[in-house]
């Protein structure tokens, strides 16, 4: 059961914005578009041989996937707004989950492989971007699913690669940041890489949590025709500062995150 917060640390609550069809008839146009047209260019640029090539302080893999998910986040009508910024790489990322927006959230923080419930390899579009963008499927209540998650997950931060995990572990339908579950953050200790934990909040004149959660019974395709018919949002996240994991266990350093998200989660971003 996740720890309901305290309403002290819960910001204002945004109204659930009107359905106004006519936005369709120029989301959905655009965003055939940038499926239609984008992915395929994003998969060329993730092509081994192709996605190693320096573009500028980048590479072109790195720098194509980055600018392809900040276009969808623009095209499905939210305004990205980051407060802070990622350290250098390797680093575990953490944080709050609201909605299947949250992953092109993180996405387009940087390029990283995120932990994601295996459910998503089916989902339209969604499933095959995750793949192609490095996804790590964990099944539920699977022990075994778990550990092989952990191991990659500690793996690629030994390659110098980003991880980022959701450690609420589920969304929770109810507003602000629930309980860290601390097994999530063993392969940040195993590598001793930073945890930066990273708060996610959707934005219209308060918090439009309500409008934008992704909760159980909701399905992904009524969720996004829904969004792409409402006004636009702001996206917002908030990066905090890196957590060493040195000589700390993976509960301490799951405490840590989790005041450190619900401190941002509440800040006024006005």
């Amino acid at each position: 059961m996740s720890t309901p917060p305290a309403l002290a640390n819960l910001p204002p609550a945004g109204s659930i914005g009107p359905v106004q069809p006519w936005r369709w008839l120029y989301r959905v146009p655009v965003l055939l578009v940038a499926v239609l047209c984008g992915l395929p260019a994003l998969l060329l640029a993730l092509l081994p041989g192709l996605r190693d090539i320096p573009l500028g302080t980048s590479a072109l893999g790195a720098s194509v996937q980055r600018g392809y998910v900040r276009l969808l986040i623009a095209v499905l009508g939210m305004r990205l707004e980051v407060h802070g910024d990622l350290p250098p790489a390797p680093m575990l990322v953490v944080a709050n989950h609201i909605s299947w927006f949250d992953i092109l959230l993180l996405h387009a923080l940087a390029p990283m492989w995120l932990v994601a419930k295996a459910d998503i390899r089916a989902w339209p579009l969604v499933g095959w971007l995750a793949r192609a963008v490095g996804t790590i499927f964990i099944a539920r209540g699977n022990d075994a699913s778990r550990r092989r998650a952990g191991r990659r997950m500690a793996a690629l931060l030994h390659r110098g690669c980003n991880v980022g995990v959701f450690p609420e572990a589920g969304i929770d339908a109810g507003r602000g940041v629930g309980r860290f579950h601390a097994r999530l953050f063993g392969p940040a200790l195993r590598v001793n890489v930073a945890v930066v934990p990273v708060a996610i909040r959707y934005w219209r004149d308060g918090d439009i949590h309500d409008e934008r959660v992704f909760a159980p019974g909701v399905g992904l395709l009524p969720l996004a025709v829904s969004c792409l018919a409402r006004p636009p949002c702001r996206a917002q996240v908030f990066v905090g500062r890196p957590i060493a994991t040195a000589g700390r266990t993976r509960t301490e350093v799951a405490r840590l995150a989790h005041q450190e998200v619900v401190r941002m989660y509440a800040h006024d971003a006005d």
